[in-house]
C-alpha cells in the first residue's frame, strides 16, 4: 500500500508540473516511457525543457482517482478515496479459486470519498483481457456519503483457465463517466 501511495504522489507531482505550465513554441519534446507498478502506460509522456509532461486523463485510471480540471480557476483536482474489496463464496472470503463455474459476491468498502457519486460498477477481466460486468447499480442513496459498504449480488462465473483474474471497481461522478477506483487480483488454479 505504501508503494502505491508513493507512486501516486510521484505521478501527481508529474501531473502538476506538466499541466500547470505552458510550453514555449520553440521547445523540443523528447518522448518518455511511463510505467506504473511495472506496466507501461499507453501514451507515455514528454520531456520539454527539462519538465515532465504526462496526460492527466491517461493517469486517471493508473492513479485510480477522480481527476478534474477546472478551466475557470485553472486548478487540477485529484481525489483518491480509499476503496477496498473482498471476494466471498457464500460467507467465506477467498483470494484463490479453482477453475470452473462458481458463484461469488464482492464486498466493497469505501471511505474518504469527497466526490459525489451516483453509481457503482463491478467487472471481472480474465487472463486474456475479456471483461464481464458483475453488477452495475445506480444508487441515489450514495449522494453525499463519504463512506459506505456495498455488497454485490451473487454472480455466477466460469473461471475457464488458470491465471490471474482482475476484479475492477468503478464509480460514476454525478453527471460524469465511470472512473476506475480499485482493483483486486484473484488467481484461478486447478
Amino acid at each position: 500500500m505504501k508503494c502505491r501511495r508513493i507512486a501516486a504522489l510521484v505521478l501527481a507531482g508529474m501531473m502538476f508540473a506538466g499541466t500547470l505550465s505552458t510550453v514555449p513554441a520553440h521547445a523540443e519534446a523528447d518522448n518518455m516511457r511511463v510505467t506504473l507498478n511495472g506496466e507501461a502506460l499507453a501514451d507515455g509522456g514528454y520531456i520539454i525543457d527539462g519538465k515532465t509532461y504526462v496526460s492527466v486523463r491517461q493517469l486517471q485510471d493508473a492513479l485510480q482517482a477522480f481527476v478534474h480540471f477546472d478551466e475557470k480557476t485553472k486548478k487540477l483536482y485529484v481525489e483518491k478515496p480509499n476503496v477496498h474489496m473482498l471476494l466471498f463464496q457464500g460467507k467465506n472470503p477467498f483470494g484463490k479459486v479453482e477453475t470452473g463455474r462458481t458463484s461469488f459476491s464482492v464486498l466493497v468498502q469505501v471511505d474518504s470519498l469527497k466526490t459525489e457519486v451516483d453509481s457503482i460498477r463491478l467487472t471481472i477481466t480474465d487472463p486474456k483481457g475479456n471483461t464481464s460486468t458483475i453488477q452495475e447499480k445506480e444508487d441515489k442513496g450514495l449522494k453525499g456519503k463519504d463512506n459506505f459498504w456495498f455488497r454485490s449480488e451473487e454472480y455466477k462465473y466460469d473461471f475457464k483457465s488458470q491465471g490471474v483474474y482482475t476484479i475492477n471497481c468503478y464509480m460514476r461522478q454525478k453527471n460524469g463517466d465511470y472512473t476506475l477506483l480499485s482493483q483486486l487480483k484473484v488467481e484461478a488454479v486447478k
